[in-house]
């Protein structure tokens, strides 16, 4: 029988949410031929006590919540650590979830399925916007997920909603780039998986959903998010390219997205089906690229 361990992280910060995506996971269909574990990974110096027991109020259930305490702060720390237990423990697969997220009934079926002819698959994350928010936010594509064809080869995949073949990690000794301490380590460890030959596949009914913290319904939250991405970018390309192509393509993507952010600027002003957002983010988007370039890809903090 194969086994495969579902990963959420966690600081302790979001515990109503924690709470929630694990009963979701516990709701998760088994599949034939399947063990289905969970594992939750607590980047923290010490656990957290409300943490600890939200997890044993599981000590019961069908599918074994098991935990690991990575107190090295960092996102790639913590799915490493991750990533390093299903190596160890013998699992065939490891997927990821966000603890702000809750999963679909099917979601790791139809990952599970989507990966027989892959080594990643991949679906949408949902946002779910609390009740009366404006459309200046629900139309703001910094809150949503790319939108693909169902069965799409893809070059990258995010660690919201993903399956991963721990043997193909494995034999190509393959992990998460502690460098990238705020954020991007996903995409760049998956644009190395898509250059070893790996094949990475877009599922668009392996569902899972988000709900948007109203702390995060901000100009200022959705501006610095886009320019944390255009400021790891140069980190991340550097995994896939030279360093001459790597500066080239930063200054390219940067400018684009300043154009892109400037020429659409009436229409997302304008149109009711869109958002002023969405350039504002694209000229914060374009100078993050700029930005990275003299920061290496380095940021001060996660957004």
């Amino acid at each position: 029988m194969k086994k495969i361990i579902v990963t959420t992280l966690t600081t302790g910060t979001r515990n109503t949410t924690f709470d929630e995506c694990l009963l979701s996971l516990q709701a998760l269909n088994n599949i034939n031929g399947y063990k289905i574990d969970i594992l939750v990974v607590e980047n923290n110096q010490r656990p957290d006590e409300q943490v600890q027991t939200i997890i044993s109020g599981y000590n019961t259930s069908e599918k074994s919540v098991k935990y690991l305490l990575e107190p090295i702060k960092g996102i790639p720390h913590a799915r490493n650590a991750a990533l390093n237990f299903a190596k160890q423990e013998g699992y065939s697969y490891l997927a990821f979830i966000d603890d702000d997220a809750f999963a679909s009934p099917d979601w790791i079926k139809t990952l599970v399925k989507t990966n027989d002819s892959a080594n990643v698959a991949s679906g949408p994350q949902l946002a779910i916007f609390p009740e009366g928010t404006s459309s200046f936010y629900c139309n703001a594509t910094v809150y949503h997920e790319r939108k693909l064809a169902d069965g799409a080869e893809i070059k990258w995949a995010a660690t919201n909603n993903v399956l991963i073949d721990i043997n193909f990690m494995k034999a190509n000794k393959l992990g998460f780039n502690p460098a990238l301490i705020n954020g991007g380590e996903d995409k760049e460890l998956f644009l190395r998986v898509n250059q070893l030959g790996g094949k990475l596949v877009w599922s668009e009914t392996a569902v899972v959903s988000e709900y948007i913290a109203q702390s995060r319904l901000s100009i200022k939250w959705a501006m610095r998010r886009t320019f944390r991405i255009g400021a790891t970018g140069f980190m991340i390309e550097s995994a896939i390219r030279t360093p001459f192509e790597n500066y080239t393509t930063c200054i390219v993507k940067g400018t684009l997205y300043l154009a892109k952010g400037l020429l659409f600027l009436p229409y997302h002003a304008l149109s009711p089906k869109s958002s002023l957002l969405n350039s504002l983010c694209d000229l914060s988007h374009g100078v993050g690229f700029f930005y990275g370039l003299f920061s290496k890809g380095r940021v001060s903090k996660y957004t």
